[in-house]
């Protein structure tokens, strides 16, 4: 029996899709395994992504380590307040050097600005506050004696 081409091609083309399925079964298993074994290797102290992690830290914290983490959480918040804080005065620059550009308005652009950079300033020194509390309670017990 003679094989015609076309039935040549469907029959090697049926191999090669059996053989990338295999390949894509073993990379699928592969990448799996990798994916569970990899976690553990990984696996760092938590770092606090929000305020709802933050309340369970606070609660929680026992070891310097977790007074450490929670030190850094407010170290992180207060340089994302200063950069809020940065653009605020900005602003506020740009309004004052411009007053012509708002008109009559109230309260002036440069008046809302102004604020909000002062309160994020103050939310900064007291996220600075809170991280220089975690740190002194991180320290450990000898290093306070000798001072």
């Amino acid at each position: 029996m003679k094989q015609t081409a076309r039935a040549r091609h469907l029959m090697s083309q049926e191999a090669y899709s059996h053989v990338s399925r295999q390949e894509m079964q073993f990379a699928m298993i592969l990448f799996a395994c990798l994916a569970c074994f990899s976690e553990p290797l990984s696996a760092a102290p938590e770092t606090i992504v929000n305020k709802k992690d933050l309340k369970v830290a606070l609660k929680t914290a026992k070891t310097s380590e977790d007074h450490q983490r929670i030190a850094n959480y407010y170290q992180e918040q207060a340089k994302k307040l200063e950069v809020k804080e940065m653009e605020e005065r900005d602003l506020a620059n740009y309004y004052l050097t411009h007053p012509r550009m708002y008109g009559k308005q109230y309260p002036t652009p440069y008046e809302n600005h102004k604020g909000l950079a002062d309160y994020y300033h103050q939310a900064r020194t007291q996220a600075l506050e809170k991280a220089d509390q975690q740190l002194k309670m991180a320290e450990p017990a000898h290093t306070s004696n000798l001072q």
